[in-house]
């Protein structure tokens, strides 16, 4: 049996599911290989299916919540009852489920075993110099105020006011979505039937956090954070990330994504499906009861800084000087969109926004040039959806 993963700047994640198939393994006599990707070559590696159906891809394969219903909608994903028939009784966040099923069906095609919803890390001492009111008071047309003040309170080498806790070194949708949840409902109508990234309102959002780094408060294409570690050697003073790598920081504090007038917290989750085409379904019925345990998922979750879908471990995985905070983000938490399109939107938009953070990088950036791939992102996407 095989199982792919995707790649993560945490090792602790590939050391889990070693030890795990290890475990495994010797408990059963089953060998399971393991394999990593990113979503670069999992991507390709699926549409490369059907030009060689003969090269089989994983069992157990995990993705971006957001591929659920293009996997299902090619015929690649198994419902889940088939394999898990505890399913459907689970204890785990309601909110998560909407990124289980194919588009606005009920059945289940992928399932979490993490889950993350980003905050405003930051460090006390620094923030203390230049604010004296709560950061939490701080909205986001303040907050690039804020950003100026630190970035001449500590106005030295590679000194960046924020942290860039992107593995790609670079700006990508998922990152700036929050912030569109400031002013609408996100990229997609509500019925996903159209984009909304034409509108003034997107647009403008979209590239005024991307002024972030034009205006150098955060840095880009940079070593990977997690092993410099910018924000405890002081080179950073905050830090907006999906996960809670920094919480044990000393003098560190959290808080929500800064807002305008959003009334709920981005979260996304990753997901395993079982590959329809599989020739080991008794394999696979007993290694996801052996593995999908509350216990098994908290020990992920708690070594790569994430939440575990259950809810009942939430109080495990924080301190409890935060509990109530990331208790607080959990009751309101929306998923990004599960739609058909939305991975190929996706991967059109992070294409286009890594373009021009390069151009930023080499100050080349065009507004307008960037504002008509917007455009261009738009009428693809929704001759995709006509396509559908």
């Amino acid at each position: 049996m095989k199982m792919w993963i995707l790649n993560d700047y945490n090792h602790l994640k590939y050391s889990f599911f070693k030890d795990l198939i290890n475990d495994y393994s010797k408990e059963k006599g089953v060998n399971i290989e393991l394999d990593i990707k990113s979503r670069e070559t999992l991507w390709n590696d699926i549409f490369a299916f059907f030009e060689h159906p003969d090269e089989k891809l994983a069992d157990i394969i995990e993705i971006p919540h957001q591929w659920t219903s293009l996997v299902t909608k090619l015929g690649l994903s198994l419902p889940i009852d088939l394999i898990f028939e505890d399913c459907e009784t689970l204890k785990i966040f309601d909110f998560l489920k909407k990124g289980m099923v194919f588009e606005s069906t009920q059945r289940f095609f992928s399932i979490p075993i993490y889950f993350e919803i980003p905050a405003l890390y930051y460090r006390k001492d620094m923030l203390s110099k230049v604010i004296r009111c709560e950061i939490s008071q701080i909205k986001w047309d303040d907050f690039f105020d804020l950003c100026d003040k630190l970035l001449k309170k500590f106005n030295k080498k590679d000194y960046y006011p924020l942290d860039n806790t992107n593995i790609n070194g670079y700006i990508t949708s998922d990152d700036i979505l929050v912030s569109v949840m400031n002013k609408t409902q996100g990229y997609f109508s509500s019925d996903n039937t159209s984009l909304n990234i034409h509108k003034e309102e997107v647009i403008s959002t979209i590239v005024e956090y991307l002024s972030l780094a034009r205006k150098k408060y955060i840095p880009l294409f940079e070593e990977n954070f997690y092993d410099i570690g910018f924000t405890k050697r002081g080179l950073s003073s905050m830090a907006f990330s999906f996960r809670s790598d920094l919480i044990d920081m000393d003098n560190i504090g959290v808080t929500r994504f800064p807002d305008i007038m959003r009334k709920n917290e981005l979260a996304r989750s990753f997901n395993f499906f079982f590959f329809s085409a599989t020739q080991n379904i008794d394999i696979l019925k007993d290694f996801f009861k052996w593995f999908y345990t509350p216990s098994n998922l908290y020990k992920l979750s708690k070594g790569i800084g994430t939440f575990s879908p259950f809810y009942d471990e939430l109080d495990k995985l924080f301190p409890k000087k935060d509990f109530d905070f990331f208790k607080s983000l959990t009751s309101n938490a929306v998923m990004i969109s599960n739609n058909v399109v939305y991975p190929s939107f996706e991967k059109m938009m992070d294409e286009a926004l890594k373009r021009a953070c390069i151009k930023i990088v080499n100050n080349e950036f065009d507004e307008m040039e960037f504002k008509n791939n917007l455009l261009e992102i738009k009428g693809l996407s929704e001759y995709l959806i006509v396509s559908y």
